[in-house]
């Protein structure tokens, strides 16, 4: 009897041991600390133009465009300081702030400049040194946006590169893809720099023609005054502690007019939105959600680091991570999602970037995933 109950407690250790090795455990998460991470107000490196004036409202489909000033979704919700209302920081009322590259970039050469006008078609996962990590939704349904917390990295780039963590909204075919991309990176040919800022981007056909980064193109229309993509993200994590800064972002669309809207939480910021004219599979709802980091460098080039820069063996302390990931399903009801109905994805070896996903990693972290890692030579496979 005593040889049986050893030989049970082996078998039980055993297993816990494995288990360790692989997952999250509950009383390694009451190391860490979390607080929201800090978008900085634009600053002078952004144009304050009219509301009813901005750039985007000159694409064809949008010549008959009626603003949205805040989705149908947040009308029973607290206005945060950003909304229109008394002027804190930004732009003044009436007035929203757009990106000004050419200030930013005032000094830089025009092959840099040149790069980074016409790189938007390396997007494609058929370029070479492009590569992605990603967790992909696998239900068969219509989903109508996304949320979850990004520990996002300052990481020292290359002109030619960038790194940038984000939540995909897709659907169509490859050659009609309509694709959404919300998040934070570093892209130093968009911004002259190395620092996280908020970056999105978006196409209708699987980015050979159509669609940008940001608001370099028309498309995305601006509503707030005080924040918008290229805003700095301020309290950037550092590996080794256990002190982590997220970044909240979600992406819904909007019921009733059908628009993309782009909020950060838990504020509720409301940045503004992707209107419906410009797709047609988005128009109707996303056909599947990816959570993950993507990188670029040139052909033959080292690629950079993803995420913090270290792989995701080295766990929450070190490594670069997503929380709290959530769809917003066909019935517009947001839901945390199920590690069943989520399969990893990766087009490079796992040297160079890895993603580590095992669903629910407690009370704070919720469904969450490492990815990242620090690129190098011959990532691509």
């Amino acid at each position: 009897m005593a040889l049986v109950v050893f030989f049970v407690l082996s078998l039980c250790i055993t297993c816990c041991k494995v288990d360790g090795r692989n997952k999250f455990q509950p009383d390694e998460e009451n190391d860490f600390t979390q607080h929201n991470s800090i978008m900085l107000p634009v600053d002078n490196n952004f144009d304050c133009v009219d509301i009813y004036k901005q750039p985007t409202l000159q694409h064809p489909l949008l010549k008959n465009h009626n603003i949205q000033l805040s989705p149908t979704f947040a009308k029973n919700t607290a206005q945060s300081s950003s909304s229109y209302g008394e002027i804190v920081n930004g732009c003044p009322e009436g007035k929203v702030p757009i990106y000004n590259k050419t200030k930013r970039h005032q000094n830089s050469t025009n092959s840099s400049f040149k790069l980074q006008t016409n790189e938007f078609w390396k997007h494609s996962k058929s370029f070479p040194g492009y590569n992605a990590v990603t967790l992909d939704t696998t239900q068969n349904m219509i989903f109508h946006g996304a949320f979850t917390g990004i520990a996002g990295f300052n990481l020292s780039l290359q002109d030619n590169q960038y790194s940038i963590s984000s939540i995909w909204i897709e659907s169509g075919p490859p050659t009609e893809l309509n694709s959404i991309k919300l998040g934070v990176g570093v892209h130093p040919s968009l911004f002259g720099d190395s620092q996280l800022r908020l970056i999105g981007s978006w196409t209708v056909d699987g980015y050979r023609k159509t669609g940008c980064y940001n608001l370099l193109c028309s498309g995305f229309v601006q509503v707030n005054k005080e924040y918008a993509f290229g805003s700095v993200i301020s309290h950037a994590n550092t590996i080794g502690s256990t002190s982590k800064y997220i970044t909240f972002l979600k992406i819904k669309q909007d019921r009733s007019t059908g628009h993309w809207w782009l909020t950060i939480q838990p504020e509720s910021i409301q940045i503004g939105y992707w209107p419906k004219e410009l797709f047609t599979h988005l128009s109707k709802g996303a056909s599947l959600i990816r959570f993950g980091g993507q990188t670029l460098s040139p052909p033959n080039k080292d690629s950079p680091p993803m995420g913090s820069g270290r792989l995701p063996k080295e766990k929450y302390r070190n490594s670069a991570f997503m929380e709290k990931l959530r769809i917003i399903d066909s019935e517009y009801n947001e839901l945390d999602v199920k590690s069943k109905d989520m399969k990893p994805y990766k087009d490079t070896n796992s040297d160079c970037y890895d993603l580590m996903y095992h669903g629910y990693e407690g009370p704070v972290f919720k469904q969450a995933f490492l990815y990242g890692g620090p690129g190098g030579r011959n990532c691509d496979i």
